[in-house]
C-alpha cells in the first residue's frame, strides 16, 4: 500500500503555540542554547513567541524529539507539560473553564480541542466507576510521539487539578511508550505508579469528578466563548474523518458506517466527500492505523496481539499481514530496525 496518497489528500496539520512559547526557556534552563534546536526542527527563531500564531504540528513532534537528544532529558515532555494550564488553550481553554460541571467542561475539551490541534484529539472514554481521560495522535508520520504523550498527560493532570481542586488524583496514568531508566519523576508528579506500554495515553479516574461544579464559571462568558468557536469553523474534510477514525478505534471499531455517525452525516456523503479530496475511506483508515501501529510498536513493548487489537483486527495475523504490505517488512523487523536506529541517532547526538 502507497501511503503517499493519503498522505498528500491530508492537509497540513497546524498547532497553535499557546503554552509552547515556554519551551525554549525548558531548554535553556536544561543548558542548551534553543536556537540551533528550532533551526533543525525547521521553525523560525520567533516561531514560538506569540501564544495564536500556529506552525506545523509535526515541527512541534521534532522540536520535541531534537530538545530530548540535545539535552539528554528523556523525560522532557513530562517537564514541559507540568508547566501549562488551562489559559494556555486561549479560546479553548476559556470554553472549559467556564463549564457548568466538571463532565461538561471534559466533553467540551473533547469537542472543541481542533481549535488548537488538527494532529491529535482529545478523548474521554467512559468505563463503568471510572473515566478515561486521553489524547491521541492520528497525524501519519508524526515524529516525538512519546514526548507529546508525555506533555499532554501531565498539562491534562493540571487541567484536571484545575477543575476538580488539589485533591484530585487519577487512579491510573496510562503512557504508551516503555518505561524509562528512570522513572521517578513521572511517579513524583502523577503520584501514582504510571502503567507503561499502555495501549493509550489516559488517566483514569473516579466517575463521581464528573458531576462536581465548576468552581467560579462564569455562563455569560462561556457564551461568548462559543460564539468566538463557531465563528472560526472546522477543519478541512479528510482530517476531520482522521480525526473521528482515532476516536472510532479508541471505541473498538474501524467501520466507514461508525465514522459517518461520528461526524453526522449519511455513509454516501461520506465516500463521496472523500472522493472529491481524492482520496477513500480505506485509504484514511489504513493510513490512520498503520501511524498508530507504528506509535505503539516504536515507542511501546506492547505484543503484537495488543497491537493488533487496539487498531481492531480480529487477530495478529491479519494485523502482520498487512503491516508487511504497508511497511514491506514484519512488525517485529520494522521494531528492531527502528529502535536500532533512534539508538544510533542517539549515539550519533552524544
Amino acid at each position: 500500500m502507497d501511503h503517499r496518497h493519503v498522505l498528500m489528500a491530508m492537509p497540513v496539520a497546524m498547532q497553535r503555540v499557546g503554552g509552547f512559547t515556554e519551551l525554549p526557556a525548558l531548554i535553556r534552563e536544561l543548558g542548551v542554547d534553543p536556537a540551533p534546536v528550532l533551526e533543525q526542527a525547521g521553525l523560525d527563531a520567533g516561531a514560538l513567541q506569540d501564544a495564536e500564531l500556529r506552525v506545523p504540528y509535526t515541527a512541534i513532534g521534532d522540536l520535541f524529539r531534537i530538545a530530548a537528544h540535545r539535552t539528554r532529558c528523556p523525560h522532557i515532555g513530562l517537564l514541559f507539560g507540568r508547566m501549562w494550564h488551562l489559559s494556555d488553550l486561549g479560546l479553548l481553554g476559556e470554553l472549559v473553564d467556564n463549564s457548568p460541571t466538571v463532565g461538561d467542561a471534559l466533553r467540551t475539551l473533547t469537542v472543541y480541542q481542533h481549535l488548537n490541534s488538527g494532529g491529535g484529539l482529545s478523548f474521554l472514554l467512559p468505563r463503568g466507576d471510572v473515566v478515561d481521560l486521553g489524547y491521541a495522535i492520528y497525524l501519519p508520520g508524526f515524529p516525538g510521539s512519546a514526548y507529546m504523550y508525555d506533555a499532554v498527560l501531565a498539562a491534562g493532570f493540571n487541567y484536571m487539578r484545575r477543575l476538580c481542586g488539589p485533591s484530585w488524583q487519577p487512579t491510573e496514568v496510562l503512557i504508551p511508550h516503555a518505561r524509562p531508566d528512570d522513572f521517578a519523576p513521572y511517579r513524583s508528579f502523577f503520584t501514582v505508579q504510571p502503567r507503561f506500554d499502555a495501549e493509550m495515553a489516559a488517566l483514569r479516574f473516579p466517575a463521581k469528578w464528573m458531576s462536581i461544579p465548576v468552581k467560579g464559571s462564569d455562563p455569560e462568558r462561556r457564551r461568548v466563548a462559543e460564539h468566538q468557536a463557531h465563528e472560526q469553523g472546522g477543519i478541512q474534510f479528510v482530517n476531520q474523518v482522521a480525526r473521528a477514525l482515532r476516536m472510532v478505534l479508541l471505541h473498538g471499531g474501524h467501520s466507514g458506517d461508525a465514522v459517518a455517525e461520528t461526524l453526522a452525516m449519511h455513509r454516501r456523503t461520506l465516500n463521496r466527500r472523500l472522493k472529491a479530496a481524492g482520496t477513500t475511506f480505506q485509504h484514511v483508515l489504513d493510513a490512520v492505523r498503520f501511524e498508530v501501529a507504528r506509535q505503539l510498536l516504536a515507542d511501546s513493548r506492547a505484543t503484537l496481539d495488543d497491537v493488533a487489537a487496539a487498531l481492531g483486527y480480529a487477530g495478529v495475523t491479519p494485523f502482520m499481514h498487512t503491516f508487511r504490505r504497508w511497511a514491506g517488512t514484519t512488525p517485529d523487523r520494522w521494531r528492531r530496525a527502528t529502535v536500532s536506529a533512534r539508538h544510533a541517532d542517539a549515539t550519533a547526538a552524544e
